[in-house]
Parts: C-alpha cells; sequence; structure tokens
C-alpha cells in the first residue's frame, strides 16, 4: 500500500467511524460520499496531504486530486488502487478544505433512494472539485 493510501486509512473511518450514524444522518464533522460518509481520525494535515498527493506516482493511471479540475471517484481509485480508498480521501480532502464532493444528491437534489441517483453514483458521478461545482 502506498503512503498515501496508508495516511487515507490511518486519518480516515467510513461508515462504522464514531461519529457517523449512517450515510441518512451524517453527524458534524462527517462528509458524505454519497456511498458512506467519511470522518478524520488522528489530527490529519492539509499540508502532509498535499504532498503525499504530490508524490503519489499512480497505481493504475494518472491523476493530480489537486490541479481544480472534476475527478471522479473511479478516476481517482484508479490513481490510488481502490475505489474506496478514493472515497475516503475525497472525504478527507473536504474536510481539510482542498476540494469538494459533488454526487446525485447533492448535486440535483435526488433522493439517495432514487434509482437514478443510484445510477449516477454507479457510473462514476460522484467526483470532487475545487470549488464544487461543474464548469
Amino acid at each position: 500500500m502506498s503512503d498515501l493510501a496508508n495516511y487515507v486509512r490511518e486519518h480516515t473511518d467510513g461508515n462504522e467511524c464514531s461519529c457517523c450514524h449512517d450515510s441518512q444522518t451524517p453527524l458534524a464533522g462527517s462528509v458524505d460520499v454519497f456511498f458512506f460518509d467519511v470522518c478524520a481520525k488522528n489530527n490529519p494535515d492539509a499540508d502532509t496531504l498535499k504532498k503525499l498527493i504530490a508524490a503519489h506516482s499512480g497505481e493504475f493511471g494518472p491523476c493530480d486530486p489537486l490541479d481544480g479540475n472534476e475527478h471522479s471517484y473511479i478516476e481517482v481509485g484508479g490513481w490510488i488502487g481502490d475505489q474506496g480508498m478514493a472515497l475516503r480521501l475525497m472525504g478527507l480532502g473536504v474536510i481539510l478544505g482542498l476540494w469538494q464532493v459533488i454526487h446525485p444528491v447533492n448535486m440535483l437534489k435526488l433522493e439517495r433512494t432514487d434509482p437514478l441517483a443510484q445510477q449516477m453514483a454507479g457510473i462514476g458521478m460522484v467526483s470532487i472539485m475545487k470549488d464544487g461545482s461543474r464548469r
């Protein structure tokens, strides 16, 4: 596992974390990444995360989550090596103020249980962007 993936694993919890009940009722401090909520632990640092992102060469393809462009969890997952880890990285980046997460619930105001929202998320429409809006 890469240094970046290790850092994300050591500094996040997903789903069953101590601050989140479930994705329908997130508590303060958690970030909804559509499939689950992400919470920070062990005092993550934005500068450290940025350095690890810059040093990461990518597992299955290139990606620069810090470039301000939109990147889906599928793209980030190929880069970090795992889609679940990508979603945890995406949530951690929100917590540290690096970007926003956009998905069918917060972008289109669809219900999480709506089949269209599920389909959209399943094909990759859960993304990060610097300002949280599509260009």
